[in-house]
């Protein structure tokens, strides 16, 4: 649990400044290529198709980084409804479900780079494998962060659970004294 935590505190700290950089680099690449377009009259050709490239980097890194802040939307109207306990078991089961898609969107998502490994990009001449493993990368780190978040929710619980099993042992012992 802990050497988990380390590493997605690692790779927080690398998803948020890869994030940071993809975007600030996007914005410089679309104002540059705005103005070779309009002010110089000469396009720059690889601009769209890198500013692309870069936003499914942004999406998939910030999705896990998303993931680890528990900043994902969710629609809870109906959950918060349920009984405490019927709420843990749905919550559980949904996340499992959610882990289990991430890991199909990573084998997947591996195939995918495989099968484009020779392609290269029209404008850039880029390989495609680099654009495409976003996929699999932002993936597993949503994975990882949803593992975290129900081991340590799980061993929260077992921790809850053994303080209320000894308190109620001390409370059998001093009411059989």
């Amino acid at each position: 649990m802990k050497f988990l935590k380390f590493i997605l505190a690692v790779f927080d700290r690398i998803a948020f400044a890869l994030v940071a950089f993809l975007m600030g680099a996007m914005g410089v690449i679309a104002f540059a290529a705005v103005f070779y377009r309009f002010v110089l009259h000469d396009p720059i050709p690889w601009s769209e198709e890198a500013a692309r490239y870069m936003m499914v980097w942004v999406t998939f890194l910030g999705a896990g980084y998303a993931m680890g802040k528990g900043r994902h939307i969710g629609v809870t109207m109906f959950v918060e409804k349920l009984p405490e306990a019927l709420r843990r078991k749905v919550t559980l089961a949904a996340e499992i479900i959610i882990m289990v898609f991430l890991a199909a969107v990573t084998v997947q998502g591996i195939k995918l780079m495989i099968s484009l490994w020779s392609q290269t990009s029209p404008a850039m001449d880029f390989p495609m494998w680099i654009p495409y493993m976003a996929i699999p990368a932002g993936s597993v780190y949503m994975f990882l962060h949803l593992l975290f978040l129900v081991l340590s929710r799980s061993s929260q619980s077992i921790s809850t659970a053994d303080l209320e099993l000894e308190a109620a042992l001390k409370g059998k012992v001093g009411a059989g004294q």
